[in-house]
């Protein structure tokens, strides 16, 4: 896969309630990209996302699953995540290496309890977030009813960037508030504005220049002097806003029908912070409070978030590197284990998919297989650099398990996992 800068990097964990459709929300965007040829299906078991035997059979996300795309010059690193609170962990993991969360919501059930959860750990990471509301072709869709339930849930001020044309069977595109233009269709051709949305987009356009606006003095004024903005002033007022938090720009669509997929990733690659933007980062250095400024040329640290037990390669273990530049077939030290790590052949995952690459830079997500000590929740960094990052703040769990094993075999096999 080809190398990308820190700048082109954007990476977004899906979150939300099971069966809001965040898994075919991955799948949608994979399809578009180009990334397969056509759209995979839970019940049959061909997502990119759930790949995992357990998965396939019951039909659930169990696991937070990578699905890097490219678009537009940009790599979209997509983590979808579980919905159901049992595995929380791997929610948590996802977002510890998102600059940004993106809470799918169902346009017919609304807020859920699983829409909650998400929003509570959002807050707790005090990361930025994106809503988009799904299934708008369902029977009962209603992108108002929805959008007015999110303001009255949750504090913030919640900016549609795109706006439903039609809804349920008549659902057949969105319009880009930004831009003023309508895309239709899965292809998301460019349109006219229906005349019936051209009071809904005025409106739109007028909360979105207000939020850009204020998130910055000069801007503030020359909006109050009544001033135009131009788009370039909105889309960068309106970022700053998003990393403050102070915005939670709404998208909405039908991951299924593959309507309102390609609009919602070009908003995206413009306003997901990159890892340049969400920089510095805290870590400790040197055993001192510290901040690492995401410098694809400074020293390399990376934070293992996930590890995969794969029956056919073994371990995989995957990680953000946070500063530096990691590379194939380097030596690598685990600050946390004391001890150094070759890591061979580096990998983006892409569900299952092994996809080789030559090196990793700040901001990005990449796997290795086989390391001897690494686990979940270590720092990787150049030999003779003490940085250690922290781990994902993993809950309190409710009951404990112990594993007996049957025979002396079983003991060693068990020993070795």
């Amino acid at each position: 896969m080809k190398v990308y800068s820190s700048d082109k990097i954007r990476n977004i964990s899906l979150m939300g309630h099971s069966g809001s459709g965040k898994t075919i929300l991955a799948e949608a965007m994979a399809h578009a990209t180009g990334v397969t040829n056509r759209m995979g299906r839970i019940e049959d078991g061909t997502t990119l996302s759930d790949w995992d035997e357990e998965e396939i059979k019951r039909s659930q996300s169990i696991n937070a699953s990578l699905i890097p795309v490219e678009w537009s010059g940009h790599k979209i690193n997509v983590l979808d995540t579980p919905g159901y609170p049992d595995f929380i962990g791997d929610v948590i993991s996802a977002l510890r290496v998102s600059e940004t969360g993106m809470v799918v919501v169902d346009a017919v059930a609304g807020i859920e309890v699983g829409t909650e959860l998400a929003w509570q750990h959002l807050e707790q990471e005090r990361k930025p977030r994106f809503i988009f509301i799904n299934k708008m072709d369902r029977d009962n869709a209603n992108f108002q009813r929805v959008l007015d339930a999110l303001n009255n849930t949750f504090e913030g001020n919640f900016v549609p960037v795109l706006l439903p044309i039609g809804a349920e069977s008549n659902f057949s595109g969105v319009v880009s508030v930004i831009e003023g233009k309508a895309f239709l269709g899965p292809e998301g051709k460019p349109g006219d504005v229906p005349v019936e949305l051209e009071d809904a987009l005025e409106e739109a356009k007028l909360a979105l220049v207000e939020a850009a606006a204020e998130s910055d003095d000069d801007l503030l004024m020359k909006y109050l002097e009544g001033e135009e903005l131009t788009p370039e002033e909105v889309f960068t007022g309106l970022k700053r806003a998003i990393r403050s938090g102070a915005v939670t720009p709404v998208f909405n669509g039908s991951a299924a029908k593959e309507i309102g997929i390609r609009a919602a990733m070009d908003l995206i690659i413009s306003l997901v912070p990159s890892p340049v933007d969400a920089a510095p980062y805290p870590a400790i250095i040197n055993g001192k409070e510290g901040e690492l400024p995401g410098d694809p040329n400074g020293e390399t640290a990376a934070l293992v978030f996930k590890t995969i037990a794969d029956p056919y390669v073994g371990r995989i273990t995957l990680f953000r590197v946070f500063n530096g530049t990691l590379k194939s077939d380097s030596r690598m030290y685990n600050v946390t284990k004391d001890a150094e790590e070759r890591m061979g052949h580096i990998f983006a995952l892409r569900g299952k998919e092994q996809l080789p690459v030559k090196e990793v830079a700040a901001g990005d997500i990449a796997a290795a297989a086989k390391l001897n000590v690494t686990a979940t929740g270590d720092t990787l960094v150049d030999k003779g650099v003490n940085i250690v990052l922290p781990p994902p703040k993993f809950p309190n769990p409710l009951y404990a398990v112990a594993i007996r094993p049957v025979s002396q075999a079983d003991s060693a096999k068990i020993s070795n996992a």
